[in-house]
């Protein structure tokens, strides 16, 4: 599988929910490293980590949380997606803009890095809370 594939078929198994391809498409001991000062900020390392995160984020948003790739640069190593994304939690809403930076090894997720921008502080603090 091509590696920008691979982030495509990452981000349609996280839109539908397919836990089972989000497993297939991550390393075991992938490094998954969230920005921010937030409660699932910092360095994730392990697939079940990652995909506990994945489902927290989704919960909490009452399964709000969508992503869309509006497009890929890819290099030898990495896939780097620009995505636009946006979420809801109550009557608080919240959306933004992503680059997201994936490290491919084998076919694998091996590291993702996202830089976030264009989005309320304050709003992603509420929507995104895990306590």
């Amino acid at each position: 599988m091509a590696d920008e594939d691979v982030i495509r078929s990452f981000y349609t198994a996280r839109s539908n929910g397919d836990t089972q391809t989000l497993r297939e498409l991550l390393a075991p001991d992938v490094r998954w490293h969230e920005p921010g000062d937030e409660d699932y900020s910092g360095t994730h390392q392990g697939r079940e980590t990652v995909i506990t995160l994945l489902d927290d984020l989704q919960r909490v948003t009452n399964g709000t949380f969508a992503l869309e790739p509006t497009g890929f640069l890819t290099t030898h190593e990495h896939v780097v997606a620009k995505i636009r994304w946006s979420a809801r939690r109550g009557e608080t809403r919240v959306s933004g803009n992503e680059i997201a930076i994936y490290r491919i090894t084998a076919s694998k997720i091996a590291e993702a890095w996202f830089h976030v921008d264009g989005y309320d502080p304050e709003a992603l603090t509420e929507v995104f809370a895990l306590r």
